[in-house]
């Protein structure tokens, strides 16, 4: 319980604005709470972002955080159009074996 605390108490500490952004905590499993509260709230309307100098929430008409919020936001959507030609991808490759195996074990045989 103390690093979902502790988690916690960083995730209330995200400021708003790039000036002074929020370190990632060096401890893994922390750092891992942490990401799926922040995962979690921009869910539910929040707007935090990372894009490698640490976190915190864009400011409206702060050109570097729109900048900087436009990039993540590419990049989620790049991550996301991975994710889906993935998926199709897959389900091509399945859809296209099943219809194979329903070829092979219904052959009959002539004369």
């Amino acid at each position: 319980m103390k690093r979902k605390d502790e988690a916690l108490r960083l995730f209330n500490l995200i400021p708003d604005g790039h000036t002074e952004p929020l370190q990632r905590p060096s401890n893994t499993y922390t750092d891992r709470i942490l990401r799926t509260m922040i995962e979690d709230a921009n869910k539910k309307g929040d707007c935090i972002i990372n894009v490698g100098h640490g976190i915190y929430r864009p400011v409206p008409g702060d050109p570097v955080d729109e900048a900087e919020l436009k990039r993540y936001l590419a990049s989620e959507l790049s991550r996301a159009r991975k994710v889906l030609h993935k998926r199709m991808c897959m389900n091509n490759a399945f859809t296209e074996r099943k219809d194979n195996e329903i070829l092979t074990n219904h052959t009959r045989k002539i004369g």
